[in-house]
Parts: structure tokens; sequence; C-alpha cells
């Protein structure tokens, strides 16, 4: 029973190839699927082409940066010979929404009337050493060769410190090649920099001048330091 079964089928299988309509009818569904399937395979590669073009062709952007300025100062008095370390914590500073933090600068003020003034006309400028401390935790970019981490004085000027906190800014507009707006800015959207403690180490050593007795007498210093902090926010036209 089951090999005529079997010649059953294979008689009617012949017999269907046999037949001219049914051979072209075959014909055509196969050359159907192969264009079908070749003109699938075209658009996915054309695809992938089109994608890989853009990401490989660059368009030239102006990045632009909108600077901002908040500052905080501590005034205090120093006694002769005496160091002391300021602390400021970075998020009490009033840096707008969406803007991050690029640089710091601090500023090192002596207090100008108390040298050479009419009552003391020969006294002398106090030396000043200050120092920016790398033990609060902040994130900045503290082996950049720009950094000003250390100064002094004894000519009663200011002693300016300046640290970048941000990778690479500087605070001027840069041209940059990127396929799109977003990868253009992304090198300007990390967060996570200028936060934590700076620690400012003043150290005072006051220069007196006895010669005219008690009047010149000199053994403390009001010392101004203010730190400015420069936000930034980046945006990219094509140019």
């Amino acid at each position: 029973m089951e090999e005529e079964y079997d010649e059953g089928f294979s008689r009617v299988v012949e017999d269907i190839f046999t037949l001219r309509e049914a051979n072209i009818a075959m014909a055509f569904a196969i050359s159907l699927i192969l264009i079908s399937g070749g003109w699938n395979v075209y658009k996915w590669t054309q695809e992938e082409y089109d994608l890989a073009r853009d990401a490989a062709t660059d368009d030239s952007w102006l990045v632009e940066f909108n600077v901002s300025m908040t500052n905080v100062v501590h005034e205090e008095t120093w006694q002769d010979e005496e160091k002391k370390t300021v602390t400021f914590y970075m998020d009490e500073f009033e840096i707008p929404e969406g803007y991050l933090v690029g640089e710091i600068e601090v500023i090192v003020k002596p207090d100008a009337d108390s040298n050479g003034t009419l009552a003391d006309p020969v006294a002398q400028c106090d030396s000043i050493g200050a120092n920016l401390l790398n033990e609060g935790d902040l994130t900045a970019q503290w082996d950049y060769d720009g950094n000003v981490l250390s100064g002094q004085d004894s000519s009663c000027e200011w002693i300016r410190l300046n640290l970048r906190a941000y990778p690479g800014f500087d605070g001027e507009d840069l041209n940059s090649s990127a396929p799109n707006e977003f990868q253009a800015l992304l090198p300007w959207k990390q967060t996570g920099w200028g936060e934590g403690i700076l620690e400012v180490e003043v150290e005072l050593d006051v220069n007196t001048v006895d010669a005219l007795g008690p009047i010149s007498s000199d053994d403390d210093e009001d010392i101004t330091i203010e730190v400015k902090v420069y936000g930034f926010i980046v945006s990219a036209s094509m140019v």
C-alpha cells in the first residue's frame, strides 16, 4: 500500500514538471523571490552605507561659550607668622542652572591701607604666601600645566591663582568638526567637574620698621580672599 502511495506521489510530481504552464509559473515564482530578496538586500546595504557615510562626513561647527562668573569673598586678620587654611564649598556658589564649572580663580588681597599710610609712612609691605591645596576632593584638572597653584608677594600686590576645572576649557569660542550638533557639543556636556571643597592656604610674614618706635610696629594683616568661579554653557552653529 505504501509503495503504491509513493509511486502515485512521484507520478503526480513528474506530471507537474512535464507541464509547460507549471514550469513557467514556477520559474516566475522563483524569479520573483530572487528579485524581492535582492532588493531587500540592496536596500539594507544602501541604508547601512548612508549611515556610515554620514558618520564619516564631518561638518564644521562653531562652538560658542556663554560664560557666567559668581564669586565669594572671605575677609580675615592674620597674625605674624600665622598660616591658615580657608575652606570654600563649591555648592555654595550661585552657578546658573545648566552651567558647568570651567575655571576657578583665587585672588589674595592684602590690606593696602596698612602699608605705607600717613600714620606709618615707612611701613613695609608684608610677605604673603598662598597655595591651592588638592586635599578637598575637588574635581578639577590639577595636573594642567597652565594652572597657577602657588604664589607669593611682598610688594603689596594681589596674588592671583588659577585652577582649570573642566578639561580643555579656556572660555574662548572654537571650531569643531562633527557629523551633527549633538556630537559637536558632546565634549562640553560632562557633569561632575568643579565639585567638592576648595582649600586656600595663606601664610603671613609681617615686615616692620622699629626706627620710629611703637607707631610703626605691626604684627598682623587684614587679608581678603576672593574666589571667582566661571561657569559656562555652550551652543553650536554650522559654518
